[in-house]
């Protein structure tokens, strides 16, 4: 008796589109990483309040051939606590700061003429693709944005076509309440809004007290699964870390788009009230934070100093990796956003590396278990008295954030573990990005300011 061999099907790796937000106060410092070729990524999002002091950086993307895509903050400007704020530098915001955008500067004809502000912007600097203006879905304020945005798109579109700006793409993006996807009414009224408009991609945005519990990443991953009922590539937006990874690996989205020390969540919790007053004697700016991927979270500086000062915490908490540390925990204290940058790329191609169909199963098995097994040794650290003291960081709420972490773990890796059997049993996977889209270069690139 003879066997028939049947031939052997290929496996897919379908690569994921990782943006990288370049941010409104460390977009220096990022740009020269990427210049530096530490930032592997070529796809970037530019923030309109910004883009006039980033004309350098656009010319040296575009000369790495890397895809620039211009975010106009309309989200920001129409939002009563974020007006004010660093967004209020885009060349089409109210010239009345702290005023927000009223819904009827997006009618056909009004005199602010933001699209083709917004479309001369784009064409002057060349990007790749805009994000169409957006608004938050769920504003207690108004509820009519959605119709305001699905023809938003279309006149962005032709305000791009009249200014010479034929070649600059248009991606969708959608801002709401997590409970918001996951409603059904929501989900048929806008789904057909969508069909007929012209954009490449859908990016979302969902707001979310604590997208790490096991509720909430079940509620993101069955969510996100059914939107892709609407045929376009989903970029999973203000996403980064741990929840970032599982949607990759739960193949729910085809792309995430964060920024290094800002710019990787979304919440709307407060939008609705006026903005905090400054206080002038109070030191700005965020803390410098430092990410932990084998425990999936980031800790401030101090936290992490304090961390450090454990037995056998390097080896524990730290990747064994000469190219992401050469010379060791001092690499993070001399720049902790070039570590983060390395660790969080090394997660990615661990992902992309997983045959696509069987990320899901990776994803909860061996990443989940790697979280787990090392919370479990994170609860167990003894970190210094005196270093704690010397830090000012109370030790013993990072203890017992510690110990919640290593109950909290194995919660979540049980909710993935469920998630990927679904999947695998769904067999979904999810549309591809296409290749980067060419921009229309600058004449000279990259020169120093």
């Amino acid at each position: 008796m003879s066997v028939i061999a049947f031939p052997k099907q290929a496996s897919v790796f379908q690569p994921v589109a990782h943006y990288i937000r370049l941010g409104e106060t460390s977009y220096r410092k990022v740009a020269d990483l990427a210049a530096a070729g530490v930032i592997q990524s070529k796809r970037f999002v530019v923030d309109g309040s910004k883009i006039t002091y980033q004309k350098d950086i656009i010319q040296m993307l575009q000369g790495m051939g890397a895809e620039v895509v211009l975010d106009p903050r309309i989200i920001e400007l129409s939002a009563r606590r974020k007006c004010a704020g660093l967004a209020a530098s885009a060349p089409w915001a109210p010239s009345t700061r702290g005023v927000p955008l009223s819904p009827d500067t997006f009618r056909k004809g009004h005199p602010a003429d933001i699209f083709g502000a917004i479309a001369r912007c784009a064409v002057e600097y060349g990007v790749s693709a805009v994000l169409s203006p957006s608004h938050y879905l769920a504003d207690p304020g108004f509820d009519g944005w959605q119709g305001i945005d699905h023809d938003a798109c279309l006149h962005l579109r032709r305000a791009l076509d009249s200014e010479g700006g034929k070649g600059i793409a248009i991606d969708y993006l959608v801002a709401a309440r997590l409970t918001d996807f996951m409603d059904e009414s929501f989900q048929s009224k806008m789904m057909p809004n969508l069909s007929d408009l012209p954009y490449d991609n859908l990016w979302v945005r969902a707001s979310m007290s604590t997208p790490t519990g096991p509720l909430n990443a079940q509620r993101l991953v069955r969510t996100l699964s059914r939107w892709h009922n609407i045929g376009k590539p989903i970029v999973m937006d203000y996403m980064g870390g741990l929840t970032a990874e599982a949607l990759v690996g739960m193949n729910v989205v085809s792309g995430v788009a964060h920024g290094y020390g800002e710019q990787s969540s979304f919440t709307t919790s407060k939008w609705t009230d006026p903005p905090d007053e400054r206080d002038k004697d109070k030191r700005g700016g965020r803390a410098t934070r430092v990410g932990v991927s084998a425990l999936g979270c980031t800790f401030t500086s101090a936290e992490f100093d304090v961390l450090m000062s454990a037995r056998g915490a390097k080896t524990a908490l730290l990747p064994n990796d000469r190219n992401a540390l050469p010379n060791g925990i001092e690499d993070i204290h001399r720049d902790a956003r070039r570590f983060n940058v390395l660790d969080a790329q090394r997660r990615m191609a661990e992902l992309n590396a997983v045959p696509t169909a069987n990320r899901p199963d990776h994803f909860a098995d061996k990443r989940m278990r790697e979280v787990v097994a090392t919370a479990n040794k994170a609860a167990r650290l003894h970190p210094k008295v005196d270093v704690a003291r010397e830090k000012k960081v109370d030790i013993h709420k990072l203890h017992d954030r510690l110990v919640k972490l290593s109950t909290g773990s194995e919660k979540l890796r049980g909710t993935y573990e469920n998630l990927a059997q679904e999947r695998t049993e769904q067999g979904a996977t999810v549309r591809a990005i296409g290749d980067l889209r060419r921009s229309t270069p600058l004449n000279q690139t990259g020169t120093e300011r």
